[in-house]
């Protein structure tokens, strides 16, 4: 609930003071950076998370684990923040960027993976609480002009990184030596890119927009797709509770994992469907507080029919549990890179000659595309 509400006291507040083009580079900038997240983190919420559930009574593993990951992290971060800034420098980018480096300093230290397949989802809450909470403050005493809107991606960063390093210091691990990392990266690159290809047809959209038709444009979308990240946000932490009780249960009996895998689909169908029609219908009104142009209207309506994408999302979940657990890396990542490329071939040139509408119909178009390969493959898996 904390996720959910976190971004809802942000987005009202920085569009009255700095606009909704300011809002879409926010929102571009923030794309950034959970795509560069996923290079540092290399799979902790998939394959990390199994490994420390299926293992969690064999202490010599885990520690060995968790001090490999955070070894590659390490030389990871160090890396791709020496790129990014080049090529920050190349092209002259925004400000917003560079204040959005903080962002690496959180995904080294983020330890949420190993409390997910700890389950100890107390800590999880009292981090997600304290960090969302001194984001908000501090956007709120940070952000009073137009300018200012180049602090709001590095808060979060800077919020996440001082809890996430509090909670990682008290986490033992063992030192490893480097020898170890390439291991770990061939071991888990396949089902990294294949997250990777997942979130970039996922953020990539905002980027198409601001590229093709711009800051504004891509503010509208930015408004919309907050309503998109918080169903994901949703979907992810749904995913990372039950995923450690999936595994347990498909460990002993394929028909138990199934029958409570499409019972919690069902389940956040019917919230999904519910929560998107409340928002559909109350948008209006809310948007008319503020005073936007007949365009931004006119797209922000629109948009909002993307408010239903999030119950495809759902109903793939199972089968995206099953492959993970039956190592169909391979699988996850020849579909995921298909949708990647669907996204950036077919979303820049539906949006180059229909705008809006043209990456609204693409992200429905990707989405049906994913989940029918996830079902094809999964429905073989449970019939064995």
């Amino acid at each position: 609930m904390i996720n959910l509400l976190a971004p809802f006291l942000v987005m009202p507040y920085v569009l009255s003071v700095c606009g909704i083009d300011k809002w879409g580079i926010i929102g571009t900038v923030t794309s950034v950076y959970i795509l560069v997240g996923l290079l540092i983190e290399f799979g902790a919420n998939l394959i990390g998370v199994k490994e420390l559930s299926a293992f969690r009574n064999n202490v010599v593993f885990l520690k060995s684990y968790i001090g490999v990951n955070y070894k590659f992290r390490l030389f990871s971060c160090l890396i791709l923040t020496a790129v990014l800034t080049a090529v920050f420098q190349v092209f002259k980018v925004d400000a917003s960027f560079y204040w959005g480096l903080s962002w690496m300093i959180a995904w080294y230290y983020n330890p949420l993976w190993i409390f997910q397949a700890q389950e100890d989802f107390k800590k999880i809450n009292k981090i997600i609480f304290l960090s969302k909470a001194v984001y908000v403050l501090g956007v709120y005493l940070m952000v009073t002009t137009k300018e200012d809107y180049i602090y709001v991606v590095g808060i979060l960063g800077f919020s996440n990184s001082v809890f996430y390093a509090w909670y990682y210091y008290q986490v033992p691990k063992h030192r490893v030596a480097f020898k170890r990392v390439p291991v770990f990266f061939r071991q888990n690159s396949a089902i990294v890119v294949s997250n990777f290809a997942i979130s970039f047809y996922t953020q990539a959209p905002i980027l198409i927009i601001k590229v093709i038709l711009g800051d504004i444009a891509a503010g509208i979308f930015n408004v919309i797709n907050l309503f998109l990240t918080v169903f994901r946000s949703y979907l992810g932490v749904f995913f990372n509770v039950t995923y450690p009780r999936f595994c347990y249960l498909l460990a002993k009996s394929t028909a138990k994992a199934k029958s409570y895998g499409f019972k919690m689909m069902k389940i956040n169908v019917v919230l999904l469907l519910v929560s998107a029609v409340i928002i559909f219908l109350t948008l209006p009104y809310a948007v008319g507080l503020y005073d936007f142009s007949n365009d931004v209207l006119e797209g922000l309506a629109f948009s909002s029919f993307l408010l239903f994408l999030p119950v495809i999302i759902a109903l793939n979940i199972p089968y995206y549990q099953l492959l993970l657990f039956k190592k169909q890396n391979n699988t996850i990542l020849k579909i995921s890179v298909g949708g990647a490329i669907i996204t950036l071939v077919l979303g820049t040139l539906l949006t180059y000659f229909f705008g809006l509408t043209g990456i609204c119909v693409m992200l429905y178009v990707v989405e049906l595309y994913v989940l029918l390969s996830f079902w094809r493959r999964g429905t073989k898996l449970l019939s064995k």
